[in-house]
């Protein structure tokens, strides 16, 4: 068989060749932007090492040290991945609390078309607030997913989200015998809005930043210890804090800075703080800051569905065995009023919950008490 540019003539011929003109064009194009796009990746990749070199040495002014045994980088040619080993992150200075990070391995993820979200995955660390000797928190945290987007023109953190499997956190110096608080599963979302202009006709301050965390399956021993069997049980199937931060600026976690921010008229605004158990369930709203003594104060008006409960853990509570404690556990009772359900929420309850003095407040009975945000 004769193909068919030979039994058309010349103008056959002609036109073979500039399809194998375009072909040739075609194969030079896509032959180039591989290649270049591969130069671009290892580029990047090197950039990426060398700028993480050099910020690494620079925060060590700003009393961060961070150490690791190994980075590696690779992906190619689809996304960055630098994997480090054994990380070591530590913040120290003058006045602040010092802060200790363990992990023994990190992979960061970037994809080259966009630099500036990643991907960070842990096989689990350790966080501890405060010095080995008087430590204020110690945490561990299991499996970790997270996406962090930076506004690389500001550097400027912009968002974050969190999945952390198997949470555990011990407040003060661990004794012997200590049992940490669990939680099975935690997701945290950290918003930091964009700037708002500086004349505004809102008097509220600008949102310096919103939070939004949703924990699964959390025992706290330190209620537990505090008021037996917790105040909302021995577990709770859900917790959920929705809040807002306002202010002029972000302050660091220090006596100076959180004073100041305080004394300028810095709020935080709790949109929803609820916890769902098996025997009762709370919702509350409202706003708080800090007193002269840096320990929470505010208001919250909240709705607790299953008082039954409620009165039987806070009957527990040695202000509830006296009066008149006793007399407003049965105010409580005689206040809730039925919903004709069945089970838990057969009877809710509002309540006024404050934070004043040091002490929390469930109505006019305190049943906790608060300590400073910080020393």
């Amino acid at each position: 068989m004769v193909p068919a540019f030979f039994m058309s003539g010349p103008r056959g011929l002609l036109t073979f060749r500039e399809d194998h003109m375009r072909l040739k064009i075609l194969a030079s194009a896509i032959l180039a932007l591989v290649v270049g796009y591969s130069i671009f990746w290892h580029y990047m990749a090197g950039e990426v090492e060398d700028r993480i070199e050099v910020w690494v040495k620079g925060q060590k002014s700003q009393g961060l040290t961070i150490k690791y045994a190994d980075l590696e980088i690779s992906g190619f040619p689809y996304r960055m991945e630098l994997s480090l080993k054994n990380v070591n992150i530590v913040k120290k200075g003058q006045s602040k609390t010092p802060v200790l990070f363990t992990s023994p391995a990190i992979t960061l993820i970037a994809f080259p078309w966009k630099i500036n979200h990643g991907v960070i995955i842990s096989q689990g660390g350790k966080i501890r607030l405060g010095s080995s000797r008087s430590p204020r928190l110690t945490m561990t945290i299991g499996k970790t997913r997270a996406s962090v987007i930076i506004d690389f023109i500001s550097r400027k953190f912009q968002s974050a989200s969190f999945v952390m499997e198997n949470v555990t956190w011990i407040t003060g110096r661990p004794a012997g015998n200590a049992v940490p608080s669990v939680a099975d599963e935690v997701r945290l979302h950290l918003l930091q809005p964009a700037p708002v202009p500086e004349v505004s006709g809102d008097m509220e301050l600008p949102i310096l930043m919103k939070l939004y965390l949703a924990a699964k399956g959390v025992v706290s021993q330190q209620l537990s210890r505090q008021i037996p069997g917790g105040i909302f049980g021995k577990k709770a199937d859900q917790v959920i804090i929705d809040l807002q931060l306002h202010g002029e600026k972000f302050p660091a976690f220090t006596r100076d800075d959180l004073s100041s921010w305080r004394d300028s008229g810095g709020t935080m605004t709790v949109k929803n703080l609820s916890v769902s158990s098996g025997e009762m369930d709370i919702r509350l709203d409202g706003e708080a800051t800090l007193d002269r003594d840096l320990k929470p104060l505010g208001a919250f008006a909240s709705r607790i569905h299953g008082i039954g409960p409620i009165v039987d853990i806070l009957s527990r509570h040695s202000a509830f065995q006296v009066e008149p404690g006793k007399m407003i556990l049965q105010e409580l009772k005689r206040m809730a009023r039925s919903e004709g359900g069945q089970g838990k929420g057969e009877d809710s309850l509002d309540l006024a919950i404050s934070m004043q003095g040091g002490l929390l407040f469930l109505g006019p009975i305190p049943v906790y008490e608060l300590v400073p945000v910080v020393e």
